[in-house]
């Protein structure tokens, strides 16, 4: 009797779909418009790592001081402490793709400065500070219009979590790679060769942004944002999102604490270790590996609940962690706790930063992310001063050791007022609309 071949295969399992490589992407790498934000961005993130260890290099050689480290560190970051909130009022009525190009031109401009000044062999470091303040109004922009830009770019809110991550694996990786190649060219060369490549790797950014063509009707919502709520009503909107309430405080404490530690970075290869430049690009590196490992997870999400159970740990763990790295003078021991800094500090700065996204409307998402670069990279300065200001009077070790030590009792505290206040919980998940 002849059987349909139907038949004969209707109780055979069906054997799983092949998997592609796009199966292994973030989710965000489905929309084409993101893919040419990565690749530019990667390249422009890698140019200003190297900046970054270049003039940290630079500040310690021509003046041999932990102090004006510290002070170098405190310039490039205080205006996102004054100019963020503004900014991201300003953001929300702003084409914001626009905006970006005109603010990476005008960092590119800055790194060409600051490599004619080094080129020409100008040491008086009066000149590189007031840089460092022009760059970091020009970074205090920056960051909030990159980061309202994503939900454009991927035009999907459930995507978002996945471009947040990915954009963190980027700066993680550039935070890497950048340092390395810091002090492969300082070993070489000099810091002016380091800002050159800065100046020129903003090329890659600028022609991803042209090349992007965010349709008019983006323009126009943006134009048309609501807005023009005072300062203050902003401010009481913020303290209304759950997310914020319960995790901002320890966010600010990491940002104090722990994000000083790069700018201190040649003091520590120097006091620690006995190193030069090629050992700070590489305690840069072991701290970035850690960062890029925690942003590949995070990137992989389509939700935000692995976020929302990692935050309430992570300043803890990173904490202890820098507390082991402060009395380590052992190389093998202080990577290894570098990697582990690096990796909950990002999973704080993410993972906060994606809850409150998520828990806004888009017409508020440029504000909610100026605040929120406030309280977090706007602390930076004020740690780094500090850090600066407890290493020059009780030694670099004992200054890591109290900041690692505030990073964790922060995390604890915010532990126990989850634990002790009625519905947190519930309130902080309900908030982020897992």
């Amino acid at each position: 009797m002849n059987r349909d071949r139907s038949d004969l295969t209707a109780g055979e399992p069906t054997p799983p779909p092949r998997r592609s490589f796009a199966d292994y992407l973030p989710p965000a790498f489905a929309k084409p418009r993101f893919r040419l934000f990565a690749a530019g961005q990667a390249l422009s993130v890698i140019g200003s790592w190297i900046q970054q260890v270049a003039l940290a290099w630079l500040v310690y050689r021509i003046t041999g001081s932990v102090f004006l480290l510290g002070l170098t560190g405190f310039l490039l970051q205080i205006p996102h402490l004054f100019i963020a909130p503004v900014a991201g009022i300003l953001i929300d009525r702003l084409p914001r793709s626009t905006l970006l190009i005109v603010i990476n031109i005008w960092l590119a401009t800055l790194a060409a400065a600051l490599a004619t000044l080094a080129l020409l062999g100008v040491e008086r470091i009066e000149f590189y500070l007031a840089l460092a303040v022009l760059i970091g109004i020009g970074n205090a922009w920056e960051a909030p219009t990159r980061q309202s830009l994503l939900g454009a770019i991927v035009e999907d809110r459930a995507l978002l979590p996945s471009a947040i991550g990915f954009n963190s694996v980027l700066f993680n990786t550039g935070r890497m790679i950048g340092p390395a190649i810091a002090g492969m060219l300082l070993s070489k060369f000099s810091e002016g060769v380091c800002f050159a490549a800065n100046a020129v790797s903003f090329i890659g950014i600028l022609a991803a942004l042209v090349a992007m063509r965010l349709p008019e009707t983006q323009a126009l919502s943006l134009k048309s944002a609501q807005g023009g709520l005072p300062f203050r009503a902003t401010i009481a909107r913020l303290a209304s999102i759950p997310t914020a309430r319960y995790l901002l405080p320890s966010a600010s404490a990491v940002a104090l604490c722990a994000l000083p530690l790069n700018q201190m970075m040649p003091s520590v290869a120097v006091a620690f270790f006995g190193g030069e430049a090629t050992l700070v690009g590489i305690l840069l590196s072991a701290s970035g590996a850690g960062a890029l490992t925690a942003a590949l997870l995070l990137s992989m999400q389509r939700s935000p609940r692995l976020q929302l159970h990692l935050v309430q740990v992570a300043p803890i763990l990173a904490g202890l962690a820098l507390m082991g790295f402060s009395q380590s003078r052992t190389l093998w021991l202080s990577l290894p706790l570098l990697a582990v800094v690096g990796a909950f500090v990002l999973t704080t700065s993410v993972s906060t930063n994606t809850l409150l996204q998520q828990s806004v409307e888009d017409s508020w998402r440029g504000r909610v992310i100026g605040l929120y670069m406030t309280f977090f990279l706007g602390m930076t300065p004020l740690g780094s001063l500090a850090t600066g200001w407890l290493g020059t009077h009780l030694g670099l070790g004992t200054a890591l050791l109290l900041n690692g030590a505030v990073m964790a009792g922060a995390g604890l505290i915010a532990q126990l007022r989850l634990s002790t206040t009625t519905g947190a919980r519930d309130a902080l998940r309900d908030s982020v609309r897992l």
